[in-house]
C-alpha cells in the first residue's frame, strides 16, 4: 500500500478516536493491538492486518468502507441498529419473515 494512502487511512481512524473522546491507550485496548502500533497506523507509518481492520470496525461500528475509502460516514447507533445487533440467527430469519409480510401486504 502507497505510503499516502496509508496516511489517509489512520489519519481517518485518529479523528475518528478523537471525536469519541478516546485516548489511544484505551481505543487500542480494545483493539487488541499497542499503543505503539496503533500510534504508527495513525502516522501512516504502518499498515494494519485485515484482522486489525475488522476488529477496528466490529468494536468500535465504524464501516470499513469509510476507513478505506472514506465513502461512508462511521456507522451512527440508534436504538433499530442496536436492537438488530443482538439478535440471533434465528431471531434474525423470523424478523425478516414478518418484514417479508409487512412489506408484501402494503404493496397489495
Amino acid at each position: 500500500m502507497k505510503q499516502a494512502n496509508m496516511k489517509i487511512i489512520g489519519s481517518r481512524i485518529r479523528e475518528f478516536r478523537e471525536s469519541k473522546g478516546l485516548i489511544r491507550e484505551t481505543f487500542a485496548e480494545v483493539v487488541g493491538i499497542s499503543p505503539q502500533f496503533l500510534a504508527e497506523i495513525e502516522t501512516g507509518k504502518k499498515g494494519m492486518s485485515a484482522e486489525t481492520l475488522y476488529k477496528i470496525c466490529s468494536q468500535y461500528q465504524i464501516s470499513a468502507d469509510y476507513i478505506l475509502f472514506g465513502h461512508e460516514q462511521p456507522f451512527s447507533s440508534n436504538p433499530l441498529t442496536e436492537t438488530l445487533r443482538h439478535l440471533n440467527e434465528e431471531e434474525m430469519y423470523y424478523l425478516s419473515k414478518i418484514i417479508q409480510a409487512y412489506t408484501q401486504a402494503l404493496h397489495h
